[in-house]
C-alpha cells in the first residue's frame, strides 16, 4: 500500500511538472507566434488540469502517510513479539523522578522499561495517563472499594479493545498523523484558549462593525461610480477599517494565532474522536467516556468539523495576495476571532473533558494492544484484601524463552518471604517480577503468570541504591533514605507491598542483620507484605519467630566437575545452604588466598614470625 501510494504520488509529480511546462510552452507560442485567440482556452484548461492534479497529489501522499502510520502501527506489535521493543522511540523518561516510590527500581520508565513496551500512544495526553496509571495512581490504587471498583473497570476496559484491532489500528494512525516531531502533540495551548475569557470588549458593538464597514466597503468598490460618489470614496472606507482593525489587533491577534495552523491537527483529533464515536463499546467505562463527548450537547465531531473550517478561513490570510488586497476590506481577523469567540462561549468548557477521554482510550488500547501480544498472560483476579498469590509468576520485561518462571504466595498483611540465595541466582529478578506484575496488574494490563490474586496494595521498593557527591550523600545512608520513605508509607495505610534487595548491605554484618530484622518486624506489624532479599542467613529466624507469617525460600547454583557453575532460578524451601562468591572471585581471574588461623594463645612463634 505504501510503496502503491508512493508510485502513485511520483507518477501525479510528474504529471504536474509536464502540465507547468507545456503551460509555459504554450503562452510562449502565444506571444512569439501566431496562434489564434482561442489558444489561451487550452492554456485556461491546463491550468485547471494542474489545480485538479495537485488536488489528487495531495490525497495521494495523505493516503500514503495513512498507509505508513498503520505500517508503523503493527511493526511495533512485530518489534514487541520479536523482543526488538527496545529500539522504540517512546520510553517515558520525562516521567523519571529520584524519588519515586518504586518506578526506578523496577524499570518502569526509560530505555527497556516497562513504559516502553506498553506505550501505543500518539498524544500527550494518552501518554500521561498511561504514565500515571504505572506510576502515581499505580502507586496509590486499591486504598478504598471505590478505587478497587474503578480498578475493575478499568480491566474490564482492556479486555473490551483487546480484540478490536481494526479500532486501536485507526486510533493510532490518525493520531500519528497529529505531527512528526519528536515530542507527542500537546494539545495545552489550544485548551487554554477553549478555557480561557475572551479578551475582545463590547463584541456585539464589534459584530456590527465587524459586518457593516465591509458591507459598505464592497457596496462603494462595485457601485459608487453609478452611485456618484468620487474614485477615492472606497479607499475612505478601507481606510476606516485599516484603521480599526490596528487598533484591536492586539485582542484579536491572540485569538486567530491560537488556532491558526492546526486545521490538520483539529481534523486529526476529530476523526479519533469520529473513532471512538463510532466503535460499538460494551465495557461500562468506555460507554461512560463516550458520553462524555457529548457534554456540550452536540457530538464532538461536529464541533470539532465546525472549529477546523473556521481555522481554514483563519488560515487563508497566508496566502499573500489574500493577505493584503481581500483580508483588510473584508476586516478577515476581526471576523475570524469574532466566530471563533462563538465557538469558544458554546464549546470551550467541554473541550479538556473531550481530551481526557482520548488520553483515557489511547491509554486503555496501549494496555489492549500489550494483552493481544501476549496471550500467554492471565488476567489477575481482583480482590478487596491484601494478597498476592501468583502460579508461574515470570518478569514480564524478559524475553519468553530466557524467562523462569516461580510460584509465590503472600497469604495477606503481615506475611514475607525471606529470600536466599548466591549471587546471580536470581533474588533481585524475582523482587523485581513480583513489584512489575503489581503494577501491570494495578494499571488494569494481565500480567506475566498463570494466575494471579491480588488485593489492594502500594508498591514501595529498596532495590537500587547510589551515592551522590554532589549532595555529599553515602551510599549507606541514600539506602536509608529508600528504606524510610517504605516505612513511612507502611505507617500511613496498611497493605504496603515492600520489596528490599540486600537490606542494609552497606554496614558490618552483625549492625545488618540487627536493623534488617527490625525493619521487616516494623513492615509486618504495620500491615506490609511483600519479599526480603538478603545474604545474611540470620533474617532467616524471622520464620521462626513469625510462624506462618514469615516464609524461608531460596536459589542456589549448580557446580559442575569442571568448576562451571550454571542456575536454573527455581525457587526452593528454606535457607541457602551455598555460597558462590569465592567461586566467582577465582573465575574472573582474582586469586583467593585464604588466612591461616591465628595462632592459640601462648604458643610460640612461627620461624616466619621470628624472621620478621
Amino acid at each position: 500500500m505504501v510503496r502503491a501510494s508512493e508510485a502513485r504520488a511520483r507518477i501525479i509529480g510528474n504529471l504536474r511538472a509536464l502540465v507547468i511546462v507545456a503551460i509555459v510552452v504554450l503562452i510562449g507560442a502565444i506571444v512569439w507566434a501566431p496562434l489564434p485567440s482561442f489558444a489561451w482556452k487550452g492554456v485556461m484548461a491546463l491550468a485547471v488540469a494542474f489545480a485538479a492534479l495537485v488536488v489528487i497529489h495531495a490525497r495521494v501522499f495523505a493516503a500514503k502517510e495513512r498507509a505508513a502510520a498503520a505500517c508503523r502501527f503493527h511493526q511495533r506489535g512485530i518489534d514487541r513479539l520479536d523482543g526488538k521493543w527496545t529500539e522504540l522511540a517512546s520510553k517515558g523518561e520525562r516521567f523519571r523522578t529520584p524519588d519515586h516510590p518504586y518506578a526506578d527500581d523496577l524499570d518502569i520508565f526509560g530505555r527497556a522499561s516497562l513504559f516502553q513496551l506498553l506505550d501505543a500512544t500518539e498524544t500527550r495526553f494518552g501518554e500521561e495517563r498511561l504514565a500515571g496509571w504505572l506510576s502515581a495512581k499505580a502507586h496509590a490504587a486499591g486504598k478504598t472499594t471505590d478505587d478497587a471498583t474503578a480498578l475493575r473497570e478499568r480491566q474490564a476496559a482492556v479486555r473490551d479493545l483487546q480484540d478490536r484491532v481494526a479500532f486501536r489500528e485507526r486510533l493510532a494512525t490518525v493520531g500519528a498523523l497529529l505531527g512528526a516531531d519528536a515530542e507527542k502533540p500537546d494539545p495545552r495551548p489550544f485548551l487554554a484558549w477553549a478555557e480561557g475569557g475572551s479578551p475582545l470588549p463590547q463584541a456585539a458593538l464589534l459584530q456590527v462593525v465587524a459586518i457593516a464597514l465591509p458591507a459598505l466597503a464592497i457596496l462603494v468598490i462595485a457601485f459608487g461610480g453609478a452611485m456618484g460618489l468620487p474614485r477615492w470614496a472606497w479607499a475612505v472606507v478601507v481606510g476606516v477599517e485599516i484603521l480599526v482593525a490596528s487598533r484591536i489587533r492586539g485582542r484579536t491577534d491572540p485569538i486567530t494565532n491560537a488556532v491558526s495552523s492546526r486545521q490538520q491537527s483539529l481534523a486529526s483529533y476529530a476523526e479519533m474522536f469520529a473513532a471512538i464515536e463510532a466503535e460499538p463499546l460494551v465495557a461500562p467505562l468506555l460507554l461512560r467516556s463516550k458520553e462524555r463527548l457529548h457534554a456540550s450537547g452536540a457530538a464532538v465531531t461536529r464541533e470539532m468539523a465546525r472549529l477546523g473550517r473556521i481555522v481554514g478561513f483563519v488560515d487563508a490570510r497566508h496566502n499573500e495576495v489574500f493577505r493584503f488586497f481581500i483580508a483588510p476590506v473584508l476586516m478577515w481577523d476581526l471576523n475570524c476571532a469574532l466566530v471563533l469567540e462563538r465557538w469558544r462561549t458554546r464549546t470551550g468548557s467541554s473541550v479538556r473533558g473531550w481530551f481526557d477521554v482520548l488520553g483515557e482510550l489511547e491509554a486503555i488500547a496501549s494496555l489492549a494492544g500489550f494483552a493481544f501480544d501476549r496471550p500467554d498472560h492471565s488476567w489477575p483476579e481482583l480482590i478487596d484484601a491484601p494478597r498476592f498469590e501468583a502460579v508461574a509468576l515470570g518478569h514480564p520485561l524478559i524475553a519468553a524463552r530466557k524467562r523462569v518462571t516461580n510460584d509465590v504466595v503472600l497469604a495477606g498483611t503481615g506475611s514475607a518471604l525471606v529470600v536466599t540465595g548466591s549471587n546471580m541466582s536470581g533474588k533481585s529478578t524475582l523482587l523485581r517480577s513480583l513489584g512489575v506484575n503489581a503494577v501491570l496488574a494495578l494499571a488494569g494490563a494481565p500480567v506475566c503468570a498463570k494466575k494471579l490474586v491480588l488485593g489492594p496494595i502500594a508498591v514501595a521498593t529498596s532495590m537500587r541504591v547510589s551515592d551522590s557527591l554532589d549532595e555529599g550523600v553515602s551510599r549507606f545512608y541514600a539506602e536509608l533514605q529508600k528504606l524510610k520513605r517504605v516505612v513511612d508509607l507502611c505507617r500511613s495505610r496498611p497493605g504496603v507491598f515492600f520489596l528490599l534487595d540486600e537490606i542494609l548491605h552497606g554496614t558490618n554484618s552483625r549492625e545488618r542483620l540487627i536493623g534488617a530484622r527490625a525493619i521487616v518486624r516494623e513492615l509486618l506489624a504495620r500491615g506490609g507484605l511483600g519479599a526480603v532479599s538478603t545474604h545474611d542467613l540470620g533474617i532467616g529466624d524471622l520464620e521462626a519467630s513469625h510462624p506462618g507469617k514469615v516464609r524461608n525460600v531460596h536459589f542456589e547454583e549448580q557446580v559442575a566437575a569442571d568448576d562451571r557453575m550454571t542456575f536454573d532460578y527455581k525457587l526452593r524451601e528454606g535457607v541457602v545452604h551455598s555460597s558462590n562468591a569465592l567461586r566467582l572471585m577465582k573465575i574472573v581471574g582474582i586469586d583467593v588466598i585464604e588466612d591461616a588461623p591465628a595462632p592459640a594463645a601462648g604458643a610460640a612463634p612461627s620461624a616466619a614470625d621470628r624472621a620478621d
